[in-house]
């Protein structure tokens, strides 16, 4: 099954391996903003887009999540919202944070590996 992921690029960004990378993180990221509080999905959208390398499409992040939950490295639960209708909050389960460890360990070491490359770049 192909993912498609739309992504809100800058005119000048344009470049489609940046869009693979930013790709490869989106999980991750997503991982490590619900281990920090439990979110629901706009906030979620929110939080990433306040993060200029993280600009998503409103909507983008609903198939991450989908396969985030049904991987069972996070739940969701509903919570009634006084400001409109039912949110589905999102909240990390034990094996998500066995995940998202394990992911920031070897995105710690790749992403140290590429900086002892570039070297005075």
């Amino acid at each position: 099954m192909s993912m498609t992921y739309t992504c809100v690029m800058e005119k000048n960004l344009d470049d489609k391996w940046i869009l693979q990378m930013k790709k490869g993180v989106y999980e991750l990221a997503i991982l490590l903003l619900i281990n920090k509080q439990d979110m629901y999905g706009y906030e979620i959208n929110k939080a990433l887009n306040n993060i200029q390398s993280f600009r998503l499409a409103e909507g983008s992040i609903y198939p991450i999540l989908k396969r985030l939950v049904n991987k069972n490295w996070i739940v969701s639960y509903a919570v009634e919202s006084e400001e409109g209708p039912t949110r589905k909050y999102y909240k990390m389960t034990e094996e998500g944070l066995k995940v998202a460890k394990k992911r920031t360990e070897e995105y710690q070491a790749l992403f140290n590996t590429v900086n002892q490359l570039k070297g005075e770049l």
